[in-house]
């Protein structure tokens, strides 16, 4: 009998469980209250900006001899699709790529330009990023890369790492700040660690949880002797993985495209890879897949409540027959699920792939113990801004592919530039369809703890000025070392993650495993998402390749897509009601299945 299973969010993680039981012959429903899938790996494009008034006339005139798809075969700026999240994935794993493959996706993905490298930023300068670290953490403490960063003595702290024992620095629920500055000193932390943790994670390494963002790390440097030779080993392209990936349940090497034949330290930035013409490519494929395979996809619709159905019993609505998804063969369905329309859905298995607050108030009613277990891990928002820019003077990309901005910087607000068209062939060719000389540069705002800047940039569609705007073009001045102003400007866009990601703070791995063996049992019911699975597509496309796996016979290699199972009916709504003000806020599934920052310079 097909089993009916909804999925309740639609970002990366939502898709991929969807994946999984669709391949297994299941009938699928996906809900989701955004108007797109994928969460935050999605695409947006540029919108007019406010022209300079010593720039105004020679755009009018250019205005006047061109149409809006340009006539002299150029695309229009405001057709030219950029990333509006995640802009990179890792290949640490190698499961993204995989995927990919699977999905018809292999000839899409690209590598970041070679030999670029990125830059460090602070009050001090600019300064080349080492290579060979894994978050900030340095491979080779005494290169001259490292010593130019923290200064001769600082590196020679870092390096008195190998002389102490590998168990120095461990305890439970140790942060990664407290972890580095143990084994290899506070400069190292504050010039290295602090600047990717926070650029790319949007988190402080003062209150991450080191097994929660590296699981890896202790292992390896047991098995290593030190810190140093630990980042080595597990740096894509820097050394062999070690064999931990079996004890952690991560895959432990890097396949496909993302090995090197010939090892040494690689580029800062070159350990990800992405996916032309953007990243949302990916979810777009995904939707495909489940469609072919009979899943319903219902976007634009939330969930108030769920109910766990008491065996041989109903929710006393019309349930089941009115669901729209068959009840098992046995009974009446497991869940009932109350959409922010007032319909229900009714379902067998239930998967939320929902941020964890959101999940625990789901299920604090049906199942307490389970969503008393969920750990807090709250979120942190960003903002990003892309700009174009008509600026000769970044042809030769000043900062290579971007940098990471150190906290505490008084000069500048965001915490990581990423100059996209000199990191990316593809889009380097993209952004030269509509100039010469035209640049696609991306600012990351939001750091814990700090408020955002006012999103005004509005304003520049009705001739106003964007102070958000000034602001990035000031910022990509100072981090670029170019004067960029208004008469460079040719397009702006600004997208805002308010739950995209998410802080582990210390404690959040054992909390996991304790949710991992109450949900162990469970047959009907899944959680998943990067709160549970770790940050970036890499960690939840190696999560989901586990349950791909522990689903198959172990003579099993791959699984063979199914007939599409006949697609349930619609569910049906009410005729009554306008939905109750006073029901509780509809769940909002994890915006964030992906790092928005992942790759954006380290």
């Amino acid at each position: 009998m097909t089993r009916s299973v909804l999925v309740v969010g639609a970002g990366i993680s939502g898709l991929l469980a969807a994946r999984r039981h669709a391949l297994a012959g299941d009938a699928v429903t996906l809900v989701e209250p955004e108007p797109v899938v994928g969460g935050a790996v999605a695409a947006t494009t540029f919108m007019a900006t406010h022209v300079a008034s010593s720039d105004r006339a020679a755009a009018e005139t250019e205005a006047e001899t061109k149409t809006e798809t340009e006539t002299d075969g150029s695309t229009a700026l405001t057709d030219l699709e950029i990333n509006a999240g995640a802009e990179a994935f890792s290949v640490t794993s190698g499961a993204v790529e995989e995927l990919l493959d699977q999905l018809g996706l292999a000839d899409a993905v690209v590598s970041p330009a070679a030999g670029r490298g990125s830059r460090l930023v602070s009050d001090a300068g600019s300064l080349p990023s080492p290579r060979g670290g894994l978050l900030g953490i340095p491979g080779r403490p005494l290169s001259r890369e490292v010593r130019t960063v923290l200064g001769p003595v600082g590196a020679l702290r870092a390096a008195a790492d190998r002389l102490l024992p590998a168990s120095v620095g461990l305890r439970p629920g140790v942060t990664i700040g407290q972890y580095v500055r143990t084994r290899m000193g506070r400069r190292v932390v504050e010039r290295l660690v602090a600047p990717v943790v926070g650029g790319v994670h949007s988190a402080d390494p003062e209150t991450l949880e080191l097994t929660a963002i590296q699981p890896r790390l202790p292992a390896a440097v047991r098995e290593h002797g030190s810190l140093a030779a630990a980042v080595r080993a597990l740096r894509p392209g820097t050394g062999t993985p070690t064999g931990n990936g079996a004890a952690t349940g991560r895959a432990a090497t890097t396949t496909g495209r993302g090995a090197s034949a010939t090892g040494g330290a690689k580029t800062p930035g070159t350990a990800v890879r992405s996916i032309r013409p953007t990243m949302a490519e990916l979810p777009r494929a995904l939707e495909r897949t489940l469609r072919e395979h009979g899943a319903r996809i219902r976007i634009g619709v939330g969930v108030v409540s769920v109910t766990r159905n008491a065996p041989g019993g109903g929710d006393g609505d019309g349930f089941p027959g009115a669901a729209g998804i068959p009840a098992a063969a046995d009974g009446p369905a497991a869940w009932s699920v109350r959409l922010d329309d007032d319909s229900s859905l009714h379902a067998d298995v239930l998967v939320l792939a929902c941020p964890p607050d959101v999940s625990a108030r789901l299920l604090r009613g049906s199942e307490p113990e389970l969503a008393a277990a969920i750990p807090e891990a709250p979120s942190s928002p960003v903002r990003l801004v892309a700009l174009a820019l008509d600026a000769p003077a970044l042809d030769d990309a000043p900062s290579g592919t971007g940098a990471l901005v150190a906290p505490g910087t008084e000069a500048v607000r965001a915490k990581a530039l990423t100059h996209a068209s000199a990191k990316w062939d593809h889009v380097r060719e993209a952004a030269r369809g509509c100039g010469e000389h035209l640049h696609v540069v991306r600012l990351s705002y939001g750091r814990p703890g700090e408020e955002l800047p006012a999103d005004d940039t509005a304003r520049e569609q009705t001739g106003g000025r964007s102070a958000l705007v000034d602001r990035a073009l000031a910022d990509a001045s100072f981090i670029l070392s170019t004067p960029l102003t208004r008469e460079h400007l040719r397009g702006a866009r600004a997208i805002t993650w308010d739950r995209a990601m998410r802080q582990a703070k210390p404690g959040h791995r054992e909390a996991l495993e304790r949710l991992g063996a109450l949900l162990e049992p469970r047959t009907d019911l899944e959680l998943v998402g990067s709160w549970r699975d770790g940050t970036g597509l890499d960690a939840i496309a190696a999560a989901e390749r586990r349950r791909l796996a522990s689903d198959l016979p172990s003579d099993t290699t791959a699984p063979e897509p199914p007939s599409p199972p006949s697609a349930p009916p619609e569910p049906t709504s009410p005729a009554a009601a306008p939905p109750d003000p006073a029901s509780p806020q509809s769940a909002s599934p994890e915006t964030s299945q992906s790092t928005p920052t992942e790759g954006s310079a380290a």
